[in-house]
């Protein structure tokens, strides 16, 4: 019988102790530019745009740009930009034309362009 305040941890558990331990450690200590670069390459972490100083989405956070290296945000700061992002997202979705549809506005332009002139 096991004795009381006395428990038994499952190798599971210890694994997944170790694992949240290690997330920690990564998630408080700056990403050197080189991995973070490796990362996103890899398709393992995301920018948020093609933009110097873009956030980068990794391990459920996300990340800036710091003189020493990538800082991650705190769980807060992330899921506001998680809300910023969403939009940011849909705006340049909205913005980018086909080229067809391109190609039409500016024959539309022209177009109205010669009828004022005339």
């Amino acid at each position: 019988m096991a004795e009381p305040g006395n428990t038994t941890v499952t190798w599971a558990e210890r694994m997944e102790l170790l694992k949240d331990s290690a997330q920690q450690r990564v998630l408080n200590s700056p990403m050197p530019t080189e991995a973070m670069a490796q990362l996103i390459n890899d398709g393992k972490a995301d920018a948020l745009g093609r933009f110097e100083g873009s956030p980068v989405r990794y391990m459920d956070r996300w990340w800036r740009a710091d003189e020493p290296g990538w800082v991650a945000l705190d769980e807060a700061a992330s899921a506001q930009l998680d809300l910023h992002a969403e939009r940011y997202r849909a705006a340049t979705a909205a913005v980018g034309a086909p080229p067809k549809a391109a190609a039409e506005l500016e024959e539309m332009s022209s177009a109205s362009a010669e009828a004022g002139a005339a």
